[in-house]
Formats: structure tokens, C-alpha cells, sequence
């Protein structure tokens, strides 16, 4: 009979070979697995690299893409106020031209008016030259009978010589006559005051001296008056005056006569 040990003690050495190259593959593939992700993490690591010096490449491109859209916008702001400023230039030269328009216009029309008064001037002078024609006509007759009005003038200042020498005289007749006018304007009466007795006011007495009966009006302050006719050589008497009233005598043909009552 075989003895059953030896053929377990080669079973124990086939598994434990078994077991040593399973170990064995496993470190493999475990070292493969190492080495892969070696290789994995070198190339992570060198695309860690590349994409930072990227970034930093990045950043610097953004840090002067913003110094240039700085300036970018620095210089918008500043067209922005020439533009601003040419807008309003532009304004004010189209205000500038609208009055200016405005003045051509007016100007023309001065001009045209100016040139209808030319015309006008020129057709008014025509008129003056033909007119001036017909005076000097005129005047060459006027000067034909020019000796005739000369003695005509002599003759007329003889007259007015005359006329003047018989002015003179009249007016120192005139001078004489004036007294005697005055004269007789004079109202021919006579006035005199009496104070009525008992204070009942005063009484005014009208002499009438002319030859012939004389018709009067009597006005005092009181409203009323009184029309009379005084026979020659008669008294009118006005009763109940005050005194300082105011009387006005008049009649037709002679001053006035005012008197006050006292």
C-alpha cells in the first residue's frame, strides 16, 4: 500500500505553489496597476502644468485685454463728449444758419424793394426832368416879362408909399377918436349906496343922465336879475341888497358897470 502522506504533503506544495504564483501575478498586476497609475498621475501632472502656465498665460492676456478695454472705454467716454460736443456745435451752427437764412432773406427782400424804389426814383426823376423842361420854359417867359413886373413894382411901391403915409394918419386920428370911444361906452348913469334904516340892508340908486330912457340889466349874487328901463333924468332903485353883494349894471352898447354893496 502507498503511503498517503507523501501524496499530501505534494499537495500542500502544489498549493502553496499555487499560492506563490498567485501572489506573484497579483504583485504584477498590482504593479501594473502602479505603474499605470504612475503614468497616469505624470501625465495629470504635466497637464496640471500646462494648463496652469495656460492660466497664467490666460490671466495675463485678460489683465491687458482689461488695460486695453480701459482704455477702450476711457476713450468711448471721451469721443462720447466730442460728441456730445459736436452735437452741440452743430445745434448752434444750425441755429447760426437759420438766422442767417433768415437775414438773406430779409436782405433780399430790401434788395427787391430797394430796386422797385429805383424804378420809382428813376420814373419820379424822368417826371422832375420833363417838369424842369417846362419851368425853364416857364422861367424864360417869366424873364421876358420881367421889365413889365419891375415896373409894375415901382409903381406899387409908389402905392404902398401912399397907402402908408394915408395909414399913418389914420391911426393917429384913431388915437385922437379913442378917448371919445372909451367916452362913449361909458354908461351914462350915476350910482350911490343907502343904508336902509332898522338894518334892513342897503338900497342902490340908478341915475339915469342920458337924454334919453335907458334900458338896463341889474344882476346881483342872487340868482335872479331884474331888466328895466330908466326914463331921462329918472332913479331906479334896487332895495334889500347886502352888504359886500356883488351888483353888475350892463346895457346894450356900453361897459359894464360892477359894483359892492356897502
Amino acid at each position: 500500500m502507498n503511503d498517503p502522506k507523501p501524496a499530501h504533503q505534494a499537495k500542500a506544495r502544489n498549493r502553496q505553489s499555487g499560492s506563490f504564483l498567485g501572489l506573484i501575478v497579483a504583485c504584477l498586476v498590482l504593479a501594473v496597476v502602479i505603474i499605470l497609475h504612475l503614468v497616469k498621475v505624470h501625465q495629470l501632472d504635466a497637464q496640471l502644468a500646462d494648463t496652469q502656465k495656460q492660466l497664467a498665460d490666460s490671466k495675463a492676456e485678460t489683465a491687458k485685454a482689461q488695460g486695453e478695454l480701459d482704455k477702450a472705454t476711457a476713450a468711448s467716454t471721451d469721443l462720447q463728449q466730442q460728441l456730445k460736443s459736436a452735437k452741440s456745435q452743430q445745434a448752434d451752427l444750425q441755429v447760426k444758419l437759420d438766422q442767417s437764412t433768415a437775414a438773406s432773406t430779409q436782405l433780399q427782400a430790401q434788395l427787391d424793394k430797394a430796386k422797385a424804389q429805383a424804378v420809382d426814383q428813376q420814373a419820379q426823376l424822368d417826371k422832375s426832368k420833363a417838369q424842369a423842361a417846362d419851368l425853364q420854359t416857364q422861367l424864360s417867359q417869366a424873364n421876358s416879362g420881367s421889365a413889365q413886373l419891375l415896373t409894375q413894382l415901382d409903381q406899387s411901391k409908389i402905392q404902398s408909399m401912399d397907402l402908408q403915409s394915408r395909414l399913418q394918419k389914420a391911426e393917429s386920428d384913431l388915437s385922437q377918436l379913442q378917448p371919445i370911444l372909451l367916452k362913449a361906452r361909458h354908461m351914462p348913469v350915476t350910482t350911490s349906496f343907502e343904508k336902509a334904516h332898522f338894518g334892513r340892508g342897503f338900497t342902490l340908486h340908478i341915475n339915469n343922465l342920458n337924454p334919453q330912457p335907458l334900458s338896463v340889466d341889474v344882476r346881483t349874487d342872487k340868482p335872479s336879475s331884474q331888466s328895466n328901463v330908466i326914463a331921462a333924468g329918472a332913479t331906479l332903485n334896487m332895495e334889500k341888497l347886502d352888504a359886500g353883494e356883488k351888483v353888475v349894471i350892463s346895457s346894450e352898447g356900453y361897459e359894464p358897470v360892477n359894483l359892492t354893496v356897502q
